[in-house]
């Protein structure tokens, strides 16, 4: 679940200028503006969606707050990826990339809160995995987009893997159970 969140967010980091500004057509300035929107979006995103994964967890449980509001958001951002490549104005197209990152991180706050759910006394072995992977992920992510942009001259094919990648990472929310903890070695019975 947090490759596709690294996947996803680095792009942000390292390519969302350059494809403004040379794909998209915005000066300097507009093209700085619209690349710190995500940013922008994504803080707010953030903090709604902490509130959010606890209100949900409190109401339904944490299945319904931690997972679900998950795949809801990953599942909308690779939606929302993907919209930003069919034939719609370049502020457009820069406002569902903005959009679709607010929606990930909406997911944030559930994806930190999970790994204490499952293993309180392991938190820090499980946010150090998942962190792992969420760099990996962040790491194989710009690759796929120059390469595809240097060999194809494609901008649409790394949108096209991103958004299936976040659809994956919405997918494999559903595979986490916050509520079946693993106990700890102090809390398990004796051995004979």
């Amino acid at each position: 679940m947090y490759f596709a969140f690294g996947y996803g967010l680095y792009f942000y980091f390292t390519w969302l200028p350059t494809y403004l500004i040379t794909v998209l057509h915005f000066s300097v300035l507009n093209g700085s503006l619209f690349a710190g929107l995500p940013f922008l979006l994504a803080g707010f995103s953030d903090l709604a969606g902490g509130w959010l994964t606890d209100h949900l967890s409190r109401r339904y449980g944490l299945r319904v707050g931690r997972c679900h509001l998950g795949f809801a958001a990953f599942t909308t951002c690779g939606g929302l990826v993907f919209a930003s490549t069919l034939p719609v104005p370049a502020v457009g197209k820069a406002v569902l990339l903005a959009c679709a990152l607010a929606s990930a991180d909406l997911a944030l706050g559930a994806c930190w809160a999970v790994p204490i759910d499952i293993a309180p006394d392991h938190a820090g072995v499980i946010t150090g995995c998942m962190n792992t992977l969420g760099n990996l992920g962040g790491l194989i992510g710009p690759l796929v987009v120059g390469i595809a942009v240097d060999r194809w001259g494609s901008w649409t094919f790394p949108f096209y893997v991103t958004a299936a990648v976040y659809a994956s990472g919405g997918v494999a929310w559903l595979a986490i159970d916050p509520a079946s903890g693993i106990a700890s070695r102090e809390s398990r019975p004796a051995a004979r």
